[in-house]
């Protein structure tokens, strides 16, 4: 089923430029997708269309071969299942180069049945701006002792480099305030939902919406944004 994109046709100026609102930047649109476990032969990733697609829950999805490799980048580690829990996918071509890209630890697993969780990283190039995308999922509702210190780990990552970021997330809380002021961002998602976007100030959210689940129990959440103009 093809999913309609929130892209519009392009308004041009007479000397077939395209138009750019006075005071805004070009907005693209950005998702997050907890996608339940998925395969290659049931995952959300196989139809959601987005500019960058941020995963959970993706440890067994090979996103390379969901995701045409002439059209779209993957950062995704599938040799550690840990790591491959979250990714990251960008369409390629002239508007979005990929720069740095990585792992921080969140938190070790400490004797909880789950695995240890990651920050997964990408510096992409939009548009010629500079911005940091991260995929995280935070430990679940019944581990939660150990948010205070994944918490912290993704508070100092945050604040590690100063520029625009967006980072998401299956925040296993409704309304994450505190993850919200340790880490400095704003959380943006549609209602009470655990899925989301802690993104930086600079980054204007446009439109939000929930998607149909499909082959996860999470809504993909799927958002156009821009970045604030530069002084």
């Amino acid at each position: 089923m093809r999913i309609p994109s929130f892209r519009s046709s392009p308004r041009r100026t007479p000397h077939g430029a395209r138009h750019r609102p006075k005071g805004r930047e070009q907005s693209f649109t950005v998702a997050t997708i907890n996608d339940d476990f998925g395969t290659p032969r049931r995952s959300n990733f196989s139809w959601v269309n987005a500019d960058v697609m941020l995963g959970q829950e993706t440890k067994f999805a090979p996103l390379r071969r969901l995701k045409a490799e002439t059209a779209f980048g993957v950062h995704q580690n599938f040799k550690n299942r840990a790591k491959a829990g979250s990714s990251i996918v960008w369409k390629k071509g002239d508007r979005i180069k990929a720069k740095d890209r990585g792992y921080v630890l969140g938190v070790r697993s400490r004797g909880a049945k789950m695995l240890s969780r990651y920050l997964n990283w990408t510096d992409l190039k939009i548009d010629g701006r500079d911005i940091r995308m991260v995929s995280v999922h935070r430990p679940p509702w019944r581990f939660r002792r150990l948010w205070p210190q994944f918490d912290r780990a993704l508070a100092h990552f945050v604040k590690s480099r100063k520029g625009p970021i967006i980072v998401g997330l299956d925040a296993n809380q409704h309304h994450p305030r505190r993850l919200a002021r340790v880490t400095g961002l704003r959380w943006h998602a549609v209602g009470g939902s655990i899925d989301g976007f802690l993104a930086s100030r600079d980054v204007k959210f446009d439109t939000i919406r929930k998607l149909k689940k499909g082959s996860s129990n999470h809504h993909p959440v799927l958002a156009r944004v821009h970045l604030a103009r530069q002084a």
